[in-house]
């Protein structure tokens, strides 16, 4: 969260700082650069994670295998990557980006593996005090470049020197925490072989950076960088909510795999509590949204940002879909079916795929807005029909009056004519009346929860002799 509220603070600052279109190229550098640091990763973090949590005397052998591989990975792809730009319909002012801030890969490449070596051996205060630490230093750094008046190349300069701070910080901390920890044995690893475990991890780790990032990617190649900085501006709200959406369900996902194995009564209930509950607070903040978009892009990024507006409005219809789309890939994820889940994720970025350039050329930024809406309407479809498949839960008690209370909300929010914040505030009120009052949002909810989560203690073993 803290990382996702330095991104979108910082975004604000460039945007109202350097203008649309030097804000649509620092988009697009940090979109190559996300997609880039996952290729060079090529699933070895979270594989490894997994298989050296459960054999600790390895961790040197395969840290050190797995810093030599992703440093020659990060050489490579940023190497890849000028090549690519070198090909690409793109800006000299991107193209100039995209291979400065190639350079923070090596230095990515050591962070990675080391904060995988942290993670294996359970020492997340470790990852959480160098994520923490590199991006506060991102953020006052930018802050100071911007008022001194430095441009998008000092920026991603930023980008790289931290990244390289980052890396520092990382050997530093394994320097002095000793890690790994004695005894370590050595082994003979074959990167073929172990390529073979990494694929799936790569395959997963790839789709779900270009689920959040192919966009950017198509909008600079097939529209530029004024295009992409309007489409941004409204993204960059809008992506805070699918963050949020999706860490909701990476957050229930270990309970519900936990009740799906031993209490199914339970595992029902918190699947229809928890679509409900999210839907409850995505549908309303979508309606009432789109009343109010134009007032609150021009409060957050200023008066450049009005042309953005009908963008935003598009762009929050999304994430409704979104929400269903996640909860079926979470709980194809729990009675596992992972190449059904994952299948969801390859078909909506295949809609992305084939929609945006298409719907871009037409209608610019609104028409990227309209292919984004539909990519998550398919991923929603996708998911509700895996599900009715394999007849796994999906239910919404009351979702008619729910709908309805959503509607009278966004009627209010769009049509009441007074300013946007009492606008906003009079349609979130009504919506809380009409819910408690109809018994969708009901106190015993909790009571409901409490017992979803309460799992029988399995019986005590018999001795053996």
């Amino acid at each position: 969260l803290w990382r996702i509220f330095i991104s979108f603070v910082l975004q604000v600052l460039i945007s109202r700082a350097l203008g649309v279109e030097q804000f649509g190229q620092y988009v697009s550098a940090l979109a190559f650069l996300n997609v880039a640091q996952v290729v060079g990763e090529l699933g070895l973090p979270t594989l490894l994670v997994r298989d050296l949590a459960q054999a600790p005397t390895m961790q040197r052998a395969y840290y050190h295998f797995a810093l030599r591989v992703q440093l020659i990975a990060a050489l490579t792809t940023w190497a890849g990557l000028i090549g690519l730009t070198l090909l690409l319909p793109i800006s000299l002012e991107t193209r100039e980006a995209l291979w400065l801030v190639g350079a923070s890969l090596p230095f990515y490449a050591v962070t990675s593996a080391t904060e995988t070596l942290f993670r294996a051996s359970e020492r997340m205060e470790l990852v959480m005090s160098v994520e923490a630490t590199i991006n506060t230093l991102i953020m006052a750094v930018s802050i100071v470049v911007l008022l001194m008046g430095g441009g998008i190349l000092a920026l991603i300069t930023v980008l790289v020197v931290t990244q390289a701070i980052s890396a520092l910080l990382c050997w530093w901390l394994l320097r002095r925490h000793a890690l790994p920890a004695e005894p370590q044995e050595r082994v003979q690893l074959s990167l073929p072989q172990l390529w073979q475990d990494m694929r799936p991890f790569y395959w997963l780790t790839l789709a779900d950076v270009l689920l959040h990032r192919l966009d950017i990617l198509l909008l600079n190649v097939f529209a530029g960088d004024f295009v992409t900085g309007l489409y941004s501006l409204a993204y960059s709200v809008v992506r805070v909510v699918v963050k949020l959406i999706q860490s909701y369900w990476q957050a229930l996902y270990p309970t519900l795999s936990r009740l799906h194995q031993h209490a199914e009564r339970q595992y029902d209930l918190l699947s229809t509590l928890s679509l409900r509950y999210g839907l409850m607070v995505v549908l309303p903040g979508a309606v009432i949204g789109v009343g109010v978009a134009g007032d609150v892009l021009q409060f957050i990024f200023g008066a450049d940002a009005a042309a953005s507006a009908r963008t935003f409005q598009i762009l929050l219809t999304m994430t409704p879909f979104f929400l269903v789309e996640m909860y079926g890939v979470t709980q194809l994820m729990v009675s596992h079916r992972t190449r059904n889940s994952l299948q969801i994720t390859w078909i909506h970025i295949a809609a992305v795929a084939v929609l945006l350039p298409v719907l871009t050329v037409g209608w610019g930024a609104v028409g990227a807005a309209i292919a984004m809406v539909l990519a998550s309407l398919i991923g929603a479809v996708g998911s509700l029909l895996l599900l009715r498949q394999h007849a796994i839960s999906l239910q919404v008690p009351k979702l008619p009056v729910l709908l309805a209370a959503t509607a009278l909300a966004g009627a209010i929010g769009y049509w009441l004519p007074t300013v946007w914040l009492l606008r906003g505030g009079a349609a979130a009120l009504s919506y809380l009346i009409v819910v408690w009052a109809t018994g969708v949002f009901a106190p015993n909810d909790r009571t409901i929860l409490r017992s979803a989560l309460r799992v029988p203690r399995a019986p005590a073993a018999l001795p053996t002799d």
